[in-house]
């Protein structure tokens, strides 16, 4: 049930790289940053390209609009098709349909910070194939937690044009400029102010996409 994006993904190859290689080292990778980072972006990128990998499920939630702790489970537990049953706790059903080799996506982790902590280690603990890809501002601090930390996007240095194109900002900046403004194209005219713009956004993907927009 991955959301699929409506703009294109740009850049992030060596952090595909990275965080890949650590979800395939440990049950529980927390994709780290402050907000704009491109957390989210990642995490679906990340789970899209390990789908023949986890044949029993891939299934994603997003935390982000939570503010009530007790209503985690049962916002995880409806993309997974859990239910509540008479006798057994909902906790329980989901772990049951969670068996094999699953992964579950956890976005948006620290609104519910505790409860998602919680119910990961319950789950964990059940379900011995199952992995869990989070983002989060914060670790989740669950035994076995590996965190990575995601990097803002790479910024031009004062170098040829050649160059400055091809960093990841500026990359960026001109897919959603041209998304605006369909005519928009790096040029002798305006390289040097694309650049100098990414470095003072400091490379911050959500920043850089409002100010290409504008």
């Amino acid at each position: 049930n991955l959301p699929q994006p409506v703009t294109s993904f740009v850049g992030r190859e060596e952090v595909l790289r990275e965080s890949r290689k650590a979800l395939a080292g440990t049950r529980l990778l927390t994709l780290l940053g402050m907000g704009g980072t491109g957390k989210t972006r990642i995490a679906l990128r990340l789970a899209e390209s390990v789908l023949d990998e986890h044949p029993d499920g891939v299934w994603f939630t997003d935390l982000g609009p939570l503010d009530d702790e007790e209503r985690v489970i049962e916002a995880v537990a409806e993309p997974v098709g859990a239910r509540e049953e008479p006798g057994t706790p909902l906790d329980q059903t989901l772990a049951r349909r969670l068996q094999g080799k699953v992964l579950l996506v956890l976005d948006n982790s620290e609104s519910v910070l505790a409860a998602c902590r919680a119910l990961a280690s319950r789950l964990l603990g059940a379900c011995a194939d199952l992995r869990i890809l989070a983002t989060s501002r914060q670790a989740l601090a669950v035994a076995g937690e590996t965190v990575f930390a995601v990097p803002p996007l790479a910024v031009p240095k004062n170098g040829a044009a050649d160059a400055i194109a091809a960093s990841e900002s500026v990359r960026l900046f001109v897919a959603r400029a041209i998304q605006a403004q369909p005519d928009f194209a790096l040029s002798p005219a305006n390289t040097a102010v694309v650049a100098e713009i990414c470095r003072r956004l400091d490379g911050i993907p959500l920043a850089l996409e409002l100010a290409a927009a504008r």
